[in-house]
């Protein structure tokens, strides 16, 4: 695989001094992963432009710039919606694979496969289960163990649109849950609330659409649903983002939800500090026909902004848009955007891992290629 251009560089001492203990404990990954390498694997397309006159800086943002493309990867995959991206946001073991992305087969079946590197992906994994819409997707940690599980979430075609979720350590029978008393009209969110237990989110079927969120236990009896809340107040017009803000600590200390208002598809969100009582925030100067995507970094181990939103425009080409913010207050408000040269088929989605790249992000996306193939693109600050 032809190594990723422009990505390569020197990383400063107090990066690796910080990262010492951690490449040290993730040594034992360095002979291999949760999956062997040599799957499917894209050559590198270089596209470096500048944001330009869609762009907006703040004077409080000194040292990061304008988010650009420098590299991207169309893979040979094709979608049916847009992906799904989970990154190794925060320090946890085993250190890999850094990313999952996932997505949903232009035939109707779920997909995931690895990466370490944003360009070479392997791995890939083809599921029996069926959705019109993407999957969610979340690695674990494997309590200690070298071997990563899995985590995704679906909603079904059956006539009820039912929703799923799957918990799968490779090597073992995987665990399946069906929620039959819950269906969504458009795919979940996923995100982990402590090591054994899952958050799954959704736009529910009722006449406005209201979000819910249901905490899921993996036990050694199968996967256990909690507590279901019902945000009643929160409408939402496509899939949502559920994300643990790693800006804080300790993590999880607190989460983010975010969607496209049913009515207007101005991007909301909301904070909790427990996945179930939900405080809504000032909503963002953006508007989307599909819901967002979101992260909150610890800048001081990302050497990255803090918090970042992705999304697919309302403009008649739908473009992909990515801003970033210094401070939870600016985030809605004020922050620095770029609108990239890339068009999407449903949402757009970012991720970062802690390698050793500096004020790089991932970007992934479904084009609109008349196959629809999945793009991964590195995007600097």
């Amino acid at each position: 695989m032809t190594a990723l251009t422009g990505l390569t560089r020197l990383t400063t001492w107090r990066r690796r001094s910080s990262w010492l203990a951690m490449l040290l404990a993730a040594f034992v990954f360095i002979g291999g992963s949760f999956i062997a390498s040599g799957g499917a694997q894209a050559a590198p397309v270089t596209a470096s432009v500048e944001a330009g006159a869609n762009a907006t800086m703040v004077a409080t943002a000194p040292t990061y710039g304008v988010p650009h493309e420098i590299s991207k990867v169309i893979l040979p995959a094709t979608s049916a919606d847009g992906p799904a991206l989970w990154t190794q946001r925060g320090p946890s073991y085993p250190v890999g694979p850094l990313a999952v992305l996932a997505w949903t087969k232009t035939t109707g079946q779920l997909a995931y496969e690895a990466t370490n590197d944003g360009v070479t992906f392997f791995g890939q994994t083809t599921l029996a289960e069926t959705s019109f819409v993407r999957p969610a997707v979340v690695r674990g940690t494997g309590e200690g163990a070298v071997v990563a599980p899995i985590a995704l979430a679906w909603t079904g075609t059956d006539a009820g649109h039912h929703l799923n979720v799957r918990y799968a350590v490779p090597g073992a029978s995987p665990l399946k849950l069906t929620l039959w008393q819950d269906n969504s009209f458009t795919s979940p969110a996923l995100e982990w609330f402590n090591s054994t237990t899952l958050l799954l989110a959704w736009a529910g079927t009722d006449a406005g659409h209201a979000l819910n969120v249901l905490p899921v236990s993996i036990t050694d009896h199968g996967l256990v649903p909690g507590t279901k809340t019902t945000l009643w107040t929160f409408h939402s017009a496509g899939q949502p983002a559920l994300i643990t803000d790693y800006s804080v600590t300790p993590t999880p200390g607190r989460f983010f939800l975010g969607w496209s208002d049913m009515t207007s598809h101005r991007l909301a969100w909301a904070v909790s500090p427990d996945g179930k009582t939900w405080t809504p925030q000032s909503p963002f100067n953006e508007w989307s026909g599909a819901g967002p995507s979101m992260m909150g970094l610890n800048e001081q181990l990302a050497h990255m902004p803090p918090y970042w939103l992705g999304w697919t425009g309302l403009d008649a080409a739908h473009h992909v848009n990515v801003q970033y913010a210094l401070t939870l207050g600016q985030w809605p408000t004020t922050s620095v955007k770029a609108t990239l040269p890339e068009t999407a088929v449903g949402g757009t989605v970012v991720g970062f891992f802690l390698s050793m790249h500096d004020n790089q992000m991932l970007v992934a996306w479904t084009g609109t290629d008349a196959a629809h193939h999945l793009n991964v693109a590195w995007i600097g600050v």
